[in-house]
């Protein structure tokens, strides 16, 4: 997916959030937005939205001296999210279809995104996952997969922010009682809300996966800036199952075959789902929509 002009002004409404985040002084903010906009005029709007963020937050983080600016808001949606997933993995486990119902509950969890929202409603997005179908729908094709692979294929699960990470454990462990080798990878450093090592081991993913970083802290999946290590289990992983908008912005047209589990929270996003998809883009706004993608059941 490549980057729009909306995304452009989208930049410079992140780099004003960051600086309200961490109550940074209005000569702090200015100096952001400045140091931004002046990346604006040579960006590649070829490369897809997370490889041109990374830029962006690099940018913020020179100009307003922040490493990790959503660190205490990563903290609280871990926190949140561990006080609820007993109750969650109870539902999961008298649904119908148990893995279903845990990767609805793990597609919630992507409506905490800082990058995309400001003030993301989990308990919103929770309620909703209970009953609305997704926009695209490719659950069928989705679990059929899952089914005709054997045990101890090798299972790829891209993370993608904090608090999220914790509802994926459903997934996780639902994958991990069918006898799969699954690794989890995670941001090599700070970059907005997404998840890092210490935040995937927080949320217990490592009694389900063994827990790797892709070497990069562009927020999405860009294979050029990640780790040979991290290249090497993508290519040869039997299964991928990509979580959030900014892993689908990034690999939406590679050459794998992929399951996208995501909220769609931006029109740029909605309208390139809905192209992939041959869906009518009145029927994905980019409101916070939930999409299951098998990028081989469309094609």
């Amino acid at each position: 997916m490549k980057t729009s002009a909306e995304c452009l002004a989208c930049f410079l409404r992140q780099t004003v959030q960051v600086g309200r985040v961490c109550h940074c002084s209005e000569e702090s903010q200015i100096a952001s937005v400045k140091a931004v906009s002046r990346l604006l005029p040579e960006m590649d709007t070829t490369k897809s939205p997370p490889q041109n963020a990374y830029h962006v937050y690099q940018a913020i983080h020179v100009a307003a001296g922040i490493e990790d600016p959503y660190r205490e808001l990563k903290n609280e949606s871990n926190a949140q999210a561990l006080k609820l997933l007993e109750s969650l993995r109870l539902e999961v486990l008298c649904d119908d279809v148990p893995l279903l119902a845990a990767a609805r509950f793990a597609i919630a969890g992507n409506i905490i995104d800082y990058g995309a929202m400001s003030n993301p409603d989990i308990d919103k997005a929770l309620a909703q996952s209970r009953s609305s179908v997704p926009v695209v729908d490719h659950s069928t094709a989705f679990l059929a997969r899952i089914n005709t692979l054997e045990k101890g294929a090798r299972i790829l699960y891209l993370a993608d922010n904090c608090g999220e990470i914790v509802y994926d454990a459903l997934l996780l462990e639902g994958l991990h009682k069918s006898g799969f080798d699954i690794t989890v990878a995670v941001k090599d450093g700070p970059i907005i809300n997404d998840a890092l090592l210490e935040d995937a081991y927080a949320a217990g993913l490592d009694k389900y996966a063994r827990i790797i970083s892709n070497g990069t802290r562009c927020p999405g999946t860009v294979l050029d800036l990640c780790s040979s290590e991290f290249v090497e289990i993508f290519e040869t992983a039997d299964l991928i199952i990509s979580k959030g908008q900014g892993n689908f912005e990034s690999l939406s047209e590679a050459d794998r075959d992929i399951v996208f589990l995501l909220t769609v929270k931006c029109r740029v996003a909605a309208r390139h789902l809905a192209e992939l998809t041959d869906t009518a883009p009145g029927d994905v706004p980019g409101n916070g929509e939930m999409a299951i993608y098998f990028s081989r059941a469309a094609k």
